[in-house]
């Protein structure tokens, strides 16, 4: 990882600058994930920090985001271009409880090129999402990567809280030299490159929980928000690709290892659980099938605190 520098625009005028207060954060290199496996303390031996609490530590340290409150949860890095073109841009999506903060980690492959005032200008396809502010990257410096931020406001129903929105990176370019980095005059052209879409999916919005005793889970949360219902998913060729695309749709966490398939099996039910933003538990009881055509058939049941939160879930496989 590398520090960057970052200049803020705020308030009325949303249009990214050059100028204002630069800060100090850190910037994670693309390709880094979220979910961090970690091995057993030892004695004498410091909780290892996750990625996660990195990520809250590094937003707190930047005023537009000091007072969001606790971070709710940071996707994987999404790529939005190829890894080999000139400008390689990832997003990472932070989920506050009424905030999400896009982070855009980019990287310079052009030994020959300077890029200043760099920013990714974001289209929401919704209006009921509210840019607040972006943060720029001053400069953009060969193979030195660095990140740019949007914060948004989110919609007040949880209903509209998924979306998605048009990417534009837009930038100064000057020419430098290529051993020195400096650049060859204080002239420069503006110009800007097409990004992939961003996202935002149900499962941003669901922390995988542990329960240890499904069964005991699913009554607690009792039949009132209960919805279910079966489908054909015709686009996944065995079991083992449901039960991975499942939880990965819902945001979901399985429960009792039944992640795990048996080999051999025509049959197989994956439980998991979750709390939504907001702390709303929820839990979900997929029955899969394969039937002789290599069709994989789904009996889908959901429930939650919430009915919102029921509905949504059961959505994100639609």
């Amino acid at each position: 990882m590398s520090f960057a520098s970052f200049t803020r625009a705020t308030g009325d005028d949303l249009q990214p600058t050059g100028d204002g207060c630069k800060l100090q954060v850190m910037c994670f290199e693309l390709g880094v994930r979220t979910i961090i496996q970690e091995k057993p303390i030892k004695k004498d031996e410091k909780p290892k920090v996750t990625l996660q609490e990195v990520y809250a530590e590094q937003l707190r340290a930047i005023p537009e985001f000091s007072k969001l409150g606790p971070l709710f949860k940071s996707s994987d890095v999404t790529p939005l271009t190829e890894s080999e073109v000139e400008y390689v841009v990832g997003c990472v999506k932070h989920v506050f409880n009424d905030h999400v903060v896009l982070q855009f980690d980019c990287r310079n492959t052009l030994n020959d090129q300077l890029l200043e005032n760099v920013s990714v200008v974001i289209e929401p396809q919704s209006p009921q999402w509210i840019i607040q502010s972006y943060i720029t990257i001053p400069k953009l410096a060969f193979n030195q990567p660095s990140s740019a931020f949007v914060l948004l406001k989110m919609p007040p129903d949880l209903a509209s809280a998924v979306g998605s929105f048009t990417c534009t990176m837009k930038y100064l370019i000057k020419d430098c030299d290529p051993i020195t980095g400096e650049p060859d005059s204080e002239e420069g052209y503006n110009d800007e490159y097409v990004l992939e879409d961003v996202e935002i999916l149900v499962a941003d919005h669901v922390q995988r929980t542990l329960k240890t005793n499904f069964q005991a889970f699913w009554d607690e949360l009792g039949g009132q928000n209960h919805i279910e219902d079966t489908y054909a998913l015709s686009t996944m060729k065995s079991l083992e690709e449901a039960v991975k695309n499942l939880q990965q749709y819902m945001g979901l966490g399985p429960c009792e290892r039944t992640e795990r398939v048996p080999d051999g099996k025509a049959s197989h039910a994956l439980l998991m659980s979750g709390i939504y933003r907001g702390g709303y538990d929820a839990a979900a009881r997929a029955k899969l099938a394969l039937t002789a055509d290599g069709t994989v058939t789904l009996n889908l049941a959901v429930r939650s605190s919430n009915a919102l939160v029921s509905e949504m879930i059961a959505s994100a496989i639609g």
